[in-house]
């Protein structure tokens, strides 16, 4: 695992940029500032990429928006169910080993996904990225 520094003191000129530096992709980035995060994506309902973010030397741009195709049509499927269900918004974690991946719906037709090393802290991880995924949703309202 790569030891970056995090916080709110993070030096913002070492920050790791979104790929396309779009408005989402400056809150994206927020993801990054977890210890052991890899990279997090923000899919269309269509699997296209919004904007994403990623560490070069842990995995590869076509790697993070072929994890956010994949994993925003399963989001999208689990946001109808729960809807159904009437029991709020899905968050999904798939736990695996090296690495684990946190999914969830922004809106009615976008996904944000994160994936991060299987030792990363969930409890932190879920915190930024609730905050990421909700901001990004009052972004597009």
């Amino acid at each position: 695992m790569i030891n970056r520094p995090t916080g709110s003191f993070v030096d913002l000129s070492c920050r790791i940029p979104s790929a396309m530096r779009s408005e989402f992709g400056r809150v994206i980035e927020n993801l990054m500032d977890v210890p052991g995060s890899m990279g997090a994506v923000l899919v269309d309902d269509d699997g296209y990429a919004i904007d994403y973010v990623y560490d070069p030397e842990v995995m590869d741009s076509i790697d993070v928006e072929l994890m956010g195709a994949q994993v925003g049509q399963i989001v999208l499927r689990l946001l109808g169910s729960a809807s159904k269900l009437d029991v709020g918004t899905p968050i999904a974690l798939v736990e695996s080993d090296p690495r684990n991946l946190m999914a969830g719906p922004v809106g009615e037709h976008y996904v944000l996904a994160f994936v991060m090393h299987r030792d990363t802290d969930a409890a932190q991880a879920f915190a930024h990225f609730e905050a990421v995924r909700s901001t990004v949703e009052h972004l597009l309202s």
